[in-house]
């Protein structure tokens, strides 16, 4: 039996630190993964070429891939319990839809774009002209 909160018991327990935390983690964790993804891989090409390995290129990505996943899920299962408010509502909970359903969308671009600059790695060597 599942009890039915209202909008009081939903704004606590939005306005509560952790859920707030969980939150920004869900709007900003997809792209900040994304960011660091590049500013990390793009220099262990280095590395990888020395060991004539692309393992630590792969590991990087799916690491980064994970974090993108992770935080759209956050966004995702914040949204579901916040519930639907209307567009033009003000308020708490409206405003947290909004804001867990912007990081649903952008851990999924973010997600995109970790897999797009993961298919090179496939294809090429480490060393590739050089």
């Amino acid at each position: 039996m599942t009890a039915r909160i209202d909008g009081n018991g939903r704004r606590e327990e939005v306005a509560r630190t952790k859920t707030s935390v969980a939150l920004w983690f869900g709007a900003l964790g997809g792209p900040l993964a994304a960011l660091i993804s590049v500013v990390i891989t793009y220099p262990a090409v280095d590395r990888a070429c020395v060991s004539n390995s692309p393992v630590l290129l792969h590991v990087l990505t799916l690491l980064f891939l994970a974090v993108a996943v992770i935080s759209g899920l956050t966004a995702w299962r914040l949204r579901e319990r916040v519930g639907v408010w209307p567009a033009t509502a003000g308020g708490l909970l409206p405003r947290s839809q909004f804001l867990a359903t912007v990081g649903m969308l952008t851990a999924t671009v973010a997600a995109i774009g970790i897999i797009m600059q993961w298919i090179p790695i496939f294809f090429l060597r480490a060393c590739q002209g050089s």
